[in-house]
């Protein structure tokens, strides 16, 4: 069997940035800062509407010792 080998001569490659890549930087980090910004305002909306439901929540956590069986129902009514 015939081995061939081929050896690639190692060249000095660079990365450039031109102006394609420097805007399409700017408009990612820009996209993502957004979704985190709205990400955070859903989380207080999330909040402040079911504010009631997630103290209660907490309370009977705390006072089962993180045991929920007895405060779900099994079934459906």
């Amino acid at each position: 069997m015939f081995r061939v080998l081929s050896y690639v001569r190692y060249s000095h490659a660079s990365l450039s940035f031109n102006a394609q890549m420097l805007l399409g930087a700017i408009i990612f980090f820009l996209l993502c800062g957004i979704l985190i910004f709205q990400i955070q305002i859903w989380d207080e909306e999330y909040y402040s509407r079911n504010k009631k439901w997630l103290k209660w929540k907490a309370s009977a956590i705390k006072s089962n010792k993180s045991d929920l069986s007895n405060i779900y129902p099994d079934t459906k009514e």
